[in-house]
C-alpha cells in the first residue's frame, strides 16, 4: 500500500514545470472577434436593421426643408412689408390729391358765385 500512496502523492506533487509551446494570443484574438461581431449583429437587429438611419435621414430632410420654408417665408415677410410702404405710400398721395381736389373744387364754387355760372 506504501506503493500506491507515494505513487499518489507524487502525481500531485510533480517537480517539474509544465511549459506549454505555441502561443496563446491568436485563439485570444479569434474569441474577441467573434463576439464583437456577434455584437454588432445584436445592435444591428436591435436597431431594426437601419431603419433608425432612415429615421435620421428624414430628420435632415426635414430640416432642409423647413431651412427652405423660412427663407420663403422671410422673403413673402419682405415682400409684403414692401408692398405695405408702397400702400401707405400711394394712400398718403390719394389723400393728399383728395384733399387738393377739395380745395379746388371749393375755389370753383366761390369764384362760380362771385361771377356767375357759365352756361
Amino acid at each position: 500500500m506504501q506503493n500506491i500512496s507515494k505513487k499518489r502523492n507524487y502525481k500531485l506533487t510533480r517537480n517539474t514545470a509544465r511549459i506549454r509551446t505555441g502561443s496563446v494570443w491568436p485563439n485570444y484574438l479569434v474569441a474577441c472577434i467573434f463576439f464583437v461581431s456577434i455584437g454588432f449583429a445584436c445592435t444591428y437587429y436591435y436597431v431594426d436593421g437601419g431603419k433608425s438611419i432612415n429615421f435620421l435621414l428624414k430628420i435632415d430632410e426635414l430640416q432642409q426643408y423647413n431651412v427652405k420654408q423660412e427663407k420663403e417665408l422671410l422673403e413673402l415677410k419682405l415682400e409684403l412689408q414692401m408692398s405695405q410702404i408702397s400702400y401707405e405710400k400711394i394712400s398718403k398721395g390719394l389723400k393728399e390729391a383728395k384733399e387738393e381736389n377739395t380745395n379746388l373744387k371749393e375755389s370753383i364754387l366761390f369764384y362760380e358765385k362771385v361771377v356767375g355760372k357759365r352756361k
